[in-house]
């Protein structure tokens, strides 16, 4: 979001309101400690994501870009960006419900709207009908030719696994799949918040390198650029901005077939897509696609994760894909930075945020 604020300023005149931005960490650590935060996810079950605008920014402005929310004190015309559905109602799919012919009245009051994803527009548009299909626009998050800074100087393979939650993002399949490959040329790096239990199990197989997690500047600059194959088999994703971060160092990206994620993977073209091990495909919009956002994360992670399950078909897909990464990995790689240029590369961002602002 940060950066869309910021690269929107080659082609118009950007206000920022004085809004403080939160390092993703941080944000994770501190979600529902805080009484007050309860009480504020309580009251989001309720109520529609409706936000006060900064009027001595407003005043100066002829458009307003929103994201997930309405402005609230304003008449003037505004954009609002959507990564699901359900975000004008803080994600809380019985809220959303409850309240959705005022979220189609808003929708109709903004000027245009913006997905994150085909697979949210398509959602959207399944949900609400072909009404907005016209003043609807899909603008991927904006990145930066990363592959620029790669630095390799050895032939190790090197796989990198970056999620907090480890639980909800496949790590605890992943990291029993990688030890079980036997692979001596494969390195694992782990950025995650585990615990000692996990880190002592894997402690003697020194392939494996587990972080606590990286501030996104350490990640972009010292630790991405060394790495070939980005390995992610999330279970709850809209989009996925990891894996974006991964095309734009070329590297091959194993992952699951959720949501906005086949944007980014093509199986067998630029990595391995996996089948998620408990959704099954659904259709929206005439398209085929891994509704894991009908569920706030919360609440996936409630029905799915909560019992500690490990799942074994994953890790068994997983374990097969590793053993083809030697073979694999130089072309998928190829194929990633093509992909990256072909499709979402800043000039190819440009031209898509113009349409959506002219």
């Amino acid at each position: 979001m940060w950066d869309t604020t910021k690269y929107a300023s080659n082609i118009c005149d950007v206000k920022l309101p004085n809004v403080e931005q939160h390092s993703s960490i941080n944000i994770y650590a501190n979600n529902n400690k805080s009484f007050i935060s309860k009480i504020k996810y309580q009251i989001s079950k309720k109520i529609l994501n409706k936000q006060k605008v900064d009027n001595s920014k407003v005043n100066q402005a002829e458009l307003i870009y929103m994201w997930g929310s309405i402005p609230r004190n304003s008449n003037k015309k505004f954009i609002v960006e959507l990564d699901n559905p359900y975000s004008l109602a803080y994600y809380h799919k019985d809220n959303f419900i409850k309240q959705k012919n005022s979220i189609k009245k808003n929708l109709r009051a903004a000027h245009k709207i913006t997905y994150l994803s085909e697979a949210c527009k398509n959602h959207t548009l399944e949900i609400f009908g072909k009404e907005f299909e016209e003043k609807s626009f899909v603008t991927y998050p904006y990145m930066q030719n990363n592959y620029k800074k790669n630095k390799r100087d050895d032939d190790i393979v090197n796989l990198i696994f970056v999620g907090l939650n480890s639980r909800g993002k496949g790590g605890y399949e992943l990291l029993e799949a990688f030890t079980h490959s036997k692979d001596k040329k494969l390195r694992l790096t782990f950025i995650s918040n585990v615990d000692r239990v996990i880190k002592d199990r894997y402690k003697d197989d020194n392939r494996i390198n587990i972080l606590p997690p990286q501030s996104r500047e350490k990640l972009l600059n010292e630790i991405y650029p060394k790495m070939d194959v980005m390995i992610f088999p999330s279970f709850y994703e809209s989009f996925g901005v990891v894996l974006l971060e991964a095309l734009s160092y070329g590297m091959a990206i194993i992952t699951l077939n959720v949501y906005a994620i086949p944007e980014m993977v093509k199986d067998g073209y630029n990595g391995k897509l996996l089948k998620h091990p408990i959704l099954k495909p659904t259709i929206l919009n005439n398209k085929e696609i891994i509704n894991c956002v009908d569920l706030r994360i919360k609440d996936f992670h409630k029905r799915y994760l909560e019992n500690d399950e490990f799942y074994y078909g994953l890790y068994n897909d997983l374990k097969l894909s590793i053993s083809e990464i030697n073979v694999n990995y130089k072309q998928w790689q190829k194929n990633s930075l093509e992909l990256f240029k072909n499709k979402f590369a800043p000039d190819i961002w440009l031209q898509n945020f113009k349409k959506i602002i002219e």
